[in-house]
């Protein structure tokens, strides 16, 4: 996807003369894919995808089936997969400024629910997939993200999850602070709120990330990362 199409595909949701701002300031270009990513899932355990929890805010098997079509696709292709969830909650203090923040800090489900922080069997990490614990909205404030990204000579973060205007924002923004590129399927992540999901799209797509559909993601990697195909940058 040229630049230009980046930038006319959110024409009609952003205002055209706010459009050209980001036109003037030389925004959209696409960033692509380097050698070797990796498939960053942000936060899709059950707290955030069955309904049954307060934290989830709608049943949404759209994105459930982008999030096990781009899953399967990595493990096809046999190209690296991280999971980001949640630390333990049990304590107020890890829970931190969560506390006042979040009215729903203390309960059971938030706090001490075993399933809560568990994922669809469709898509759940396997043994060899790596899993991070954190407890602030991006995956790499405090955790030894980074580090296991550079051993696993990863250069590129096609990431997925929940939320859109929370911590997959907040993991875009970190990622594409350490250098790595970053694509965002646009079918493959959600937010609560339709709102805040379109407007971190396109700033996502502006500033840090690849903004894409899931079908020019899938085609891409299958051509780029296929069995005999040569892994070269771009």
């Amino acid at each position: 996807m040229s630049r230009t199409d980046k930038i006319e595909k959110w024409r009609g949701f952003v205002p055209d003369a706010e459009l050209e701002t980001y036109v003037k300031g030389g925004f959209g270009n696409r960033i692509g894919f380097g050698r070797r990513p990796a498939l960053l899932n942000i936060d899709t355990t059950h707290m955030f995808v069955d309904p049954a929890y307060s934290q989830c805010g709608a049943e949404d098997p759209d994105l459930l089936a982008a999030i096990v079509r781009i899953t399967e696709t990595f493990r096809r292709l046999d190209l690296p997969i991280y999971y980001s969830r949640r630390d333990d909650r049990t304590h107020p203090v890890r829970r931190g400024i969560w506390n006042l923040k979040l009215g729903t800090a203390d309960d059971f489900q938030y706090s001490r629910d075993p399933r809560a922080d568990t994922w669809p069997e469709a898509y759940a990490p396997r043994e060899r997939d790596v899993v991070v614990y954190k407890n602030k909205p991006s995956g790499f404030f405090e955790t030894p993200l980074e580090s296991f990204l550079r051993y696993d000579e990863v250069d590129t973060l096609v990431c997925i999850g929940i939320s859109t205007s929370g911590c997959v924002r907040a993991g875009v923004t970190d990622a594409f602070s350490h250098n790595f590129r970053v694509i965002v399927p646009q079918e493959a992540v959600g937010d609560r709120c339709a709102t805040a999901h379109r407007a971190n799209l396109f700033d996502m797509d502006m500033k840090f990330a690849d903004v894409e559909p899931l079908d020019e993601v899938v085609a891409e990697m299958e051509a780029r990362f296929g069995a005999g195909t040569p892994r070269v940058a771009q």
